[in-house]
């Protein structure tokens, strides 16, 4: 039946689309005309762009910036009223809408589905109500270097369009990995565009890979504790309830995003994960945004996918159109929230547990058998419908809590880092001149680097012991005062043990650097007088010898330990070169 009703939809949507073309004015898209096979490149989509903007007084096209290779990244703006500037959005007090695709650019469900979308609503007056309450902007194509590297061959996995774009950017890096380091000159663009219109939800594209099911179309979105409780219960109470039963209705019914415990074996139970900031929804949840991940099932047709995908972006917009003040009341409170974390203890991670709800799953039978190529088993899906009530683990706890500081000092050389948390909407203020301040800090152990490099960079794992002294901080300093909306953001990139810290993507490699040495002979001789000045070192001495052989055994780590202890040795290595300060204190501030 489910089947059935996808199938009608599917057809009904090629002769609505074909009946708005009969004045002679054609406003079938690319992939429309295409018979829902194709999907348009990049000139060809800025042509559509430019065709909106030029038909309607309520579209306006414009870029939020360049790509490395120089393209435009291009931007719709739809509005009711015809206004485009955020400040004139912000005092009519409408929810702002961002949608976006091709972050992926071999997933171009979302451009295509958006087009049809907005041209239904712009040209073909269908839907018009929703352009009373919201102003969407919708971003086409995110990775539009990626886009051009454009063939048949790029999504193995994926069933049609014919041919698509490439998954990372031009400089081999996954958009989708830096919403918070921000590497991709593409994001710092994108960055500033949502401080600019601090949209009121978001939505991000996809078309997923994994096991095979009949659901046409999966979401995620961020709705644990890593959220602000007002959002967190506007979409559990609100928008998930609603949009589930408005895609059930329409023939798309929804599943979770998951992943299987077991890839051979369903029946173990699907899990879900909280998601770093890394990652698009992942970041609507230290904005305190709702950022609705779609994704649909890449084995599914072209037109399926596009169709489902059309579907969630327009009840999206219907229920947030009827839901408007709410949506607005909740992410108010949120901010209002978060800007008062200051002296509260703060999650920087989570864990899953293994507490379990149910989850009705409906699949396919499969058949597991040995393969003579990989010599691995191989997991074959037939197309028999398999209805099976699996466990879900979609419960997290807390991994490690920080306390939120009064502020951060960091030190003007320090400037990246400063400029990063800028991207993100933080406010900062600067010491006008130099000063003392009894501080908290971090001293780093066991720091390891990931041996492959991963999105450009060299992950580290450490350990970390708190530090209390004074410091005294330049002229300049950067001074993050915690009275702000974007104190999560703050917190994920100044608190070591963040998901995606600046130190965790090694932006402050350098601090774990020795540059000073000694001469093996100085040395011998300074050890030597060490242990006449200081007789407690040879029982450490010697207990060290006793419990770590490879210690024992060099001759460089046993005069080290003696170099470690000296007056000589540099005492910032491995600290943390951020101060907090615990609680208010007057600052002589620009």
């Amino acid at each position: 039946m489910k089947k059935a009703l996808i199938a009608i939809w599917s057809i009904m949507h090629l002769f609505i689309g074909m009946a708005f073309a009969s004045d002679g004015n054609d406003w079938l898209t690319y992939y429309e005309k295409s018979g829902f096979l194709e999907t348009p490149r990049y000139a060809q989509t800025i042509e559509f762009c430019r065709r909106l903007d030029n038909e309607s007084k309520f579209v306006k096209f414009t870029d939020f910036g360049l790509s490395p290779q120089g393209r435009q990244l291009p931007l719709l703006i739809v509005d009711g009223k015809g206004k485009f500037e955020p400040e004139d959005i912000s005092r009519r007090k409408l929810p702002v809408i961002l949608i976006m695709a091709c972050i992926h650019a071999g997933e171009s469900d979302g451009k295509d589905a958006g087009f049809q979308l907005i041209r239904d609503i712009i040209i073909n007056k269908k839907y018009q109500n929703v352009l009373d309450k919201t102003v969407i902007l919708f971003i086409p194509i995110f990775n539009v270097d990626g886009h051009e590297r454009f063939g048949p061959y790029n999504r193995i996995n994926q069933n049609g369009p014919k041919e698509m774009g490439w998954r990372v950017t031009a400089q081999n890096l996954n958009l989708n990995r830096d919403f918070l380091k921000a590497d991709c000159p593409e994001m710092r663009s994108w960055l500033k565009l949502f401080s600019t219109w601090l949209p009121d939800f978001l939505i991000d594209c996809h078309v997923t890979d994994g096991a095979d099911y009949p659901y046409v179309i999966s979401y995620a979105i961020e709705n644990r504790q890593n959220m602000a409780e007002p959002v967190r219960q506007w979409i559990n109470t609100n928008y998930l309830p609603n949009l589930e039963k408005r895609m059930e209705t329409c023939g798309f019914p929804l599943i979770p995003y998951i992943g299987f415990k077991d890839g051979f074996d369903i029946s173990k139970g699907a899990m879900s994960w909280v998601t770093p900031p890394r990652f698009s929804h992942g970041y609507g949840a230290v904005q305190s945004r709702s950022f609705l991940l779609v994704e649909t099932h890449m084995l599914k047709d072209y037109r399926t996918r596009v169709a489902s995908t059309y579907q969630i972006l327009l009840h999206t917009l219907e229920i947030i159109s009827g839901d408007a003040q709410t949506l607005l009341n909740a992410n108010r409170d949120a901010d209002r929230i978060t800007s008062n974390l200051a002296g509260s203890d703060f999650a920087l991670r989570y864990k899953m547990n293994e507490d379990t709800t149910w989850l009705d799953f409906n699949g396919y039978e499969s058949e597991v058998i040995n393969s003579e190529i990989s010599g691995g088993k191989w997991i074959q899906w037939t197309q028999i419908p398999k209805q099976s009530r699996i466990p879900w683990f979609n419960s997290a706890d807390p991994a490690n809590w920080t306390r939120i500081p009064y502020a951060y000092i960091i030190p003007p050389e320090w400037g990246e880092l400063i400029d990063g948390l800028e991207l993100h909407g933080v406010t900062i203020e600067r010491l006008k001149h130099e000063v003392p301040l009894e501080v908290d800090s971090y001293k780093f152990k066991n720091v390891s680097w990931q041996n492959d490099s991963y999105e450009g960079r060299h992950p580290l794992k450490f350990g970390i012991d708190l530090v209390s002294e004074t410091r005294t901080f330049p002229v300049g300093s950067a001074v993050v005062i915690c009275n702000q909306r974007t104190n999560r953001i703050i917190a994920q990139l100044l608190e070591p043990e963040g998901y995606d810290s600046f130190v965790s993507w090694g932006f402050l490699d350098a601090i774990f650097e020795q540059k000073e040495y000694a001469e093996d002979y100085v040395l011998e001789s300074l050890s030597r007088q060490m242990l006449k000045d200081r007789p407690e070192l040879e029982k450490e001495f010697k207990e060290m010898t006793a419990k770590d052989s490879s210690f024992a055994v060099s001759p460089s780590k046993r005069l080290d330990f003696f170099y470690q202890r000296s007056p000589h040795w540099d005492s910032k290595i491995n600290l943390y070169p951020i101060g907090k300060l615990t609680n208010f204190q007057e600052l002589p501030l620009e």
